[in-house]
């Protein structure tokens, strides 16, 4: 297969970019906070001064060894990047909350191998909630779906944190 525009992915990307700024008010320095990018990578992605697929495009299918960036040193993993931007596009939206409050269970569950009597004791549920909720989510007032909803956010962004976090000053 032969691509005539090995840019194309890049400009679906600038286009999810410039609809964060419209749809959801992220600017690039922010976008670059969110997503750990350097921001004047991100600047000169959006100016068309790098590309970040073309690296992609010649690893996957030329068979090239080279670094992630190659000549863009501060340039993000490309998989990640336009999974992350596509997610805060259409993914948010596309995902309804309950579902979202099971997947993070779930993970606490597999990755954590958190229990859910543990996560029924961190939200001041009974077991028997948690269980409900899992096999269908209107088991369960919205009360309670709430109180589910806060605490595993809580634990998933607490566990989720990278081992060199550092705490503000003052801490």
């Amino acid at each position: 297969m032969v691509f005539t525009n090995l840019h194309y992915a890049d400009d679906v990307l600038r286009e999810n970019i410039q609809g964060l700024a419209k749809n959801y008010k992220i600017e690039l320095n922010t976008l670059s906070k969110m997503l750990g990018v350097d921001c004047t990578w991100l600047k000169d992605f959006m100016d068309r001064k790098v590309h970040l697929n073309i690296h992609f495009f010649n690893k996957i299918h030329l068979g090239e060894i080279c670094t992630d960036t190659d000549d863009t040193p501060n340039a993000p993993n490309p998989l990640w990047f336009s999974h992350v931007v596509s997610m805060l596009c259409d993914g948010v939206a596309m995902i309804n909350e309950d579902d979202r409050v099971k997947a993070i269970i779930e993970g606490l569950n597999i990755d954590y191998s958190m229990s859910y009597e543990s996560i029924a004791l961190y939200t001041n549920l009974d077991l028997s909630d948690v269980e409900n909720f899992m096999i269908d989510v209107n088991l369960i007032p919205f009360e309670k779906k709430y109180k589910l909803a806060v605490a595993t956010l809580f634990l998933h962004y607490l566990l989720k944190k990278e081992p060199n976090y550092e705490f503000p000053r003052g801490i």
